[in-house]
């Protein structure tokens, strides 16, 4: 098991609590980057990458698994944000 931020586990929590997603993967990657978002206050995808805590031993990996999941056609965005329209 990973360790995680308190952040992380309290988004992981809301997001697994009110979604109806199917994909736990797509969820994951979802609360890492609300995450290092909020704790970095940049929408640059390379600021993100010092938040998650990843098994990535290279800066350019955590950026590229952000750009797959933005551009990923199987993600549904209305089904896997609902959540975060409550808060």
């Amino acid at each position: 098991m990973s360790k995680s931020t308190p952040l992380y586990d309290r988004l992981m929590s809301l997001l697994s609590q009110y979604s109806n997603y199917q994909d736990f993967r797509h969820l994951k990657a979802l609360a890492w980057m609300i995450n290092a978002l909020i704790c970095s206050s940049k929408i640059n995808l390379s600021e993100w990458e010092s938040y998650v805590i990843s098994r990535a031993t290279q800066a350019q990996s955590t950026e590229r698994r952000w750009q797959r999941f933005v551009h990923n056609n199987r993600i549904k965005f209305k089904s896997i944000y609902i959540p975060l329209n409550y808060f």
